[in-house]
């Protein structure tokens, strides 16, 4: 009995460890696009993608109550707090649903309970991770899904599928967008933000030359699919990127960081500009990209009337947001957008809408003002977290693992006010929040004076 009562310590101990973690981590990034490809093959389009989300929530929940359930002297941390306030109001959101069916039975990209678990535990399990190395094995495993993404990517653009886009086929495949393994153009503008920002960062900061001149290879690809996407979210969130990286650059430049350093991280920036711009140059006039929307952007700022904002995101975001004074404090029901349509009796357009086209406002329309303050909380404590971290850290490679999440975090913030959360792009955005959110980043509840005085006399090496 002793014997077996070991055994399962042992195997909890494991399940726990900062090594399980990471591999949960990369396998749900790995997973996400492998799996499409091997169903894309059998004819079957975004079918095992909600479905690994769903069991990746599933082992993270019970990882994550076994850890705190076994470890009882640990410290306690804000993003420990928020997690579990992210999964209370998802629960009230669902239980107290409008409608049920729509909840607990929505498919396709609907999202479910289980998918909100797996991206909260997701984030709490990046926070886990401390050790320097894990946490760059986790951005190399990004640029291999960049590599995958772009390359499906790729070949759309030149008319070569290997099936069909599942949704809005009818004018995303004439036109040979990039929608990569996602099956929309729009979701593969959003991650397309997250996965330029790590692979251009990487090359800004990498010293090895091979490296450098690599990823500034797959960032100029990633690149050319995220503009051929036609997704105009991705130029906003690469905009957001950008303005952060200017900013950053200053900042540092400004705090006595290395000069030596920093010119030659300003040199590389410069560099990627001029590569961004070829890039743009080269899908103007080769492959007639940029015009047509840029045009488009132009009659819906000129029309006065706002709700054919953004393609219809004005519509959009004024029946969503006519659900809030009723339904405030849970929303009307876990990702039930669409009711904000249906259940409107003033409303009698053909046209409705599942997600919200604002990650923002779709959490307080459908889990209420709890919940997105709750959200909110999370990205402004991630974002004051890491930025000290950043300024602050004596150890480069750590400054630079932050400053690369970082820039993917506030790329991804910023596309999100046009965007919407799928269940094959959101697992890599809450991995972005928690590995800024490492715990030795955090301090924890009861930091003191004392334990500030003590940790700045440990060196760097041992952080």
């Amino acid at each position: 009995m002793q014997e077996i009562k070991s055994r399962i310590s042992d195997f909890f101990e494991k399940i726990t460890s900062e090594k399980f973690f990471f591999y949960y981590i990369i396998s749900v990034m790995l997973a996400l696009p492998v799996f499409e490809i091997t169903d894309e093959n059998h004819g079957n389009l975004f079918v095992s993608q909600p479905i690994i989300v769903q069991l990746a929530g599933y082992v993270g929940i019970s990882a994550l109550i076994i850890h705190f359930l076994k470890h009882q002297n640990i410290k306690y941390y804000l993003s420990d707090l928020l997690y579990l306030l992210l999964f209370a109001f998802a629960l009230l959101s669902a239980l107290f649903t409008q409608n049920k069916d729509a909840t607990w039975f929505g498919y396709y990209y609907d999202e479910w309970l289980s998918h909100f678990i797996c991206y909260f535990s997701l984030m709490l399990a990046g926070t886990m991770i401390k050790d320097k190395q894990l946490r760059k094995n986790i951005l190399f495993v990004f640029v291999i899904v960049t590599i995958i993404q772009t390359t499906a990517g790729v070949l759309q653009t030149f008319g070569i599928y290997t099936e069909e886009c599942f949704y809005d086929r009818e004018w995303i495949q004439p036109d040979r967008l990039s929608y990569g393994l996602l099956q929309h153009s729009n979701w593969y503008g959003g991650l397309s933000v997250l996965l330029f920002a790590c692979t251009a960062c990487i090359f800004l900061f990498a010293s090895n030359k091979f490296i450098r001149n690599a990823l500034y290879i797959i960032s100029m690809i990633c690149f050319y699919t995220l503009i051929s996407s036609g997704a105009r979210l991705a130029w906003v969130g690469t905009f957001g990127f950008l303005t952060f990286m200017v900013i950053s650059i200053i900042v540092m430049y400004r705090s006595g960081y290395d000069k030596a350093k920093m010119k030659s991280i300003i040199k590389r920036f410069l560099l990627l500009i001029a590569g961004m711009t070829a890039v743009i140059a080269v899908c103007i006039l080769f492959f007639n990209r940029i015009i047509d929307r840029l045009e488009r952007t132009s009659n819906e700022l000129k029309t006065s009337d706002y709700t054919k904002f953004g393609s219809s995101r004005g519509t959009i975001w004024k029946q969503g947001l006519k659900t809030v004074p009723k339904h405030w404090v849970f929303g009307i029901g876990l990702d039930n957008y669409r009711d904000a349509f249906l259940k409107d009796p003033d409303y009698h357009g053909t046209f409705t809408q599942g997600k919200g086209h604002n990650e923002y406002i779709h959490y307080l329309v459908t889990q209420g003002a709890f919940q997105l303050i709750t959200y909110l909380t999370l990205l402004v404590y991630a974002a004051k977290t890491t930025v000290r971290n950043v300024i602050h850290n004596e150890d480069n490679e750590e400054r630079f693992i932050n400053w690369i999440f970082l820039a993917m975090f506030f790329g991804y913030t910023a596309q999100a006010f046009f965007n919407s959360s799928v269940v094959n792009v959101a697992p890599y955005f809450w991995i972005t929040i928690g590995m800024c959110l490492t715990q030795k980043n955090q301090r924890y509840f009861g930091y003191s004076k004392k334990d500030k005085t003590a940790s700045k006399k440990k060196k760097p090496s041992a952080e």
